[in-house]
């Protein structure tokens, strides 16, 4: 009997320390945060700044002057991201998270970008080497391609690109159709009170099965339109 009571006591034990065990289970495990050291470097230069080098046609070099082996930096926020493939190899940054006064296109051959550069990210950007001009129209930075702008490689992309530890929500600048200028271009922007144009009902935001982009162009009350690519 008193072995069998011992018995009873140690199944007892083990029944409680499988208890307490599967109390303390959890699957759910929180994402790390991932800090950096954040990046000592002169911001010497603004969006505007290398936008105003670029006089149309070819694309320009990016330089401080002449001969100059000066680096120049320019700090921005992340306002896109690549992870669902509406920006492909590419990156949007405007100057300011809010009421920006202008904003820029990266062409680059790195993907997956948004693992690391996300939205709101504050960033600094090497762009001395690079050059100015545009890509489907849009003010970019990247190679020269003569009348429009290359990619940038991954390795250079990922030695000019320097990831801070802020981050900061972005705030689109609310304008209405009528009030679309070049002065938007590669910025988050906002449109109230607009809807689809007649004959898109039922349709799909892109191509349904394809990689390839579509233009859908929405209006106001008063009938003016815009396109949503």
């Amino acid at each position: 009997m008193k072995n069998i009571n011992k018995i009873l006591a140690v199944s007892s034990l083990f029944f409680a320390g499988l208890m307490i065990t599967s109390c303390v289970q959890d699957d759910d495990f929180s994402t790390p945060e991932i800090t950096y050291e954040e990046p000592n470097v002169n911001v010497n230069t603004t969006i505007e700044s290398v936008k105003e080098m670029y006089g149309g046609f070819e694309s320009v070099k990016i330089s401080a002057g002449e001969d100059s082996q000066e680096e120049l930096y320019l700090e921005a926020y992340v306002i896109s991201s690549d992870e669902a493939g509406n920006f492909y190899k590419s990156i949007v940054i405007q100057d300011s998270p809010e009421n920006p006064t202008g904003g820029l296109a990266i062409s680059t051959e790195a993907t997956d970008a948004y693992l690391t550069y996300d939205i709101g990210r504050k960033i600094y950007f090497r762009v001395d080497g690079l050059y100015i001009g545009q890509y489907a129209g849009l003010p970019t930075i990247g190679t020269d391609e003569g009348d429009e702008i290359g990619r940038i490689g991954v390795d250079d992309f990922y030695d000019r690109i320097l990831r801070s530890n802020d981050k900061e929500e972005i705030i689109p600048t609310v304008i209405s159709i009528s009030e679309i200028s070049d002065q938007y271009l590669n910025t988050l922007v906002q449109f109230n009170e607009v809807q689809f144009v007649d004959g898109l009902e039922g349709e799909s935001f892109g191509t349904i099965g394809s990689t390839f982009s579509v233009n859908r162009d929405f209006e106001n009350c008063d009938g003016q339109t815009a396109t949503l690519r």
